[in-house]
């Protein structure tokens, strides 16, 4: 059996598969405040035992965080987890192969490989949850950045006089359409600044569709109809305007943590 495990800022949710990603079980385990690792891996293997799981065949693990090629979680703003092995931890607690991931770009691999942008040379993915974070994906890749630290659209700043920001800047974009904004601002117009920075991403990228997911788009605020109408305020005129969708599942982060599992196979 493969597990998923995605880490989000308030949230763990996870997943059990034998191939692909339909899942046998699934779980998800809510907090508020802070969660140490220890708790996190609790959960899991509390979940593991109470499905009848001995040893994982592999577990993916998509986090909200910055993560190295050795699977060491380099910061994570939501978390609060610095310099973590998150991987040897795993691997040493549940006795399996690991492989550990940012959150969105395991969905965004998940999208290229079975979602939205099978067969579309470029998109933008955005999950629009506790923070918001993006990838895009241009050749059929997931571009990372030189430093693996291209996932942060919701730290775009958008307005410099706004709110301060956990990340340390002010006005960033998920102090205003993220879930944590919807929480403590309703009436931070969110889909204005959705639309501000989908539109600085179009001028720079130019992607062929925008996917979006994540919890806050359930809220009443999102018409996918209004946003995609406001983006071209905010891009170069003279850049065609991308399609844009929301995933066809609802965990794109989780569904990309167990079809990375196979790369370990």
């Amino acid at each position: 059996m493969r597990i998923a495990l995605d880490i989000g800022g308030t949230s763990l949710r996870i997943g059990a598969a034998e191939g692909g990603h339909a899942w046998s079980h699934s779980h998800r385990a809510d907090w508020s405040g802070a969660i140490r690792p220890e708790e996190a891996m609790d959960i899991l293997a509390a979940r593991l035992d109470g499905w009848g799981i001995g040893r994982p065949e592999a577990i993916g693990v998509s986090v909200a965080a910055v993560v190295g090629p050795d699977g060491v979680l380099v910061a994570s703003e939501n978390l609060g987890w610095r310099d973590l092995p998150l991987r040897g931890l795993l691997e040493a607690r549940f006795a399996c192969p690991v492989i550990v991931e940012t959150d969105v770009y395991c969905g965004a691999l998940f999208e290229a490989r079975a979602g939205e942008a099978c067969g579309v040379g470029s998109a933008l993915y955005m999950a629009i949850g506790t923070g918001i974070g993006h990838a895009f994906i241009l050749g059929g890749r997931v571009w990372v950045g030189a430093g693996r630290g291209a996932n942060a659209l919701g730290h775009m700043v958008i307005d410099p006089g706004g709110a301060e920001c956990y990340c340390g800047h002010r006005g960033c974009l998920c102090m205003r359409a993220s879930g944590r904004a919807q929480a403590t601002s309703p009436g931070a117009e969110p889909l204005d600044a959705l639309a501000h920075a989908i539109g600085n991403a179009v001028t720079l990228v130019e992607p062929e569709r925008v996917i979006l997911s994540g919890g806050a788009l359930n809220q009443p605020w999102f018409d996918i109809g209004a946003l995609a109408a406001a983006i071209p305020a905010f891009s170069y005129p003279a850049a065609k305007q991308p399609q844009i969708v929301r995933s066809t599942v609802a965990d794109p982060n989780l569904c990309g943590a167990v079809l990375m599992t196979k790369e370990l196979s």
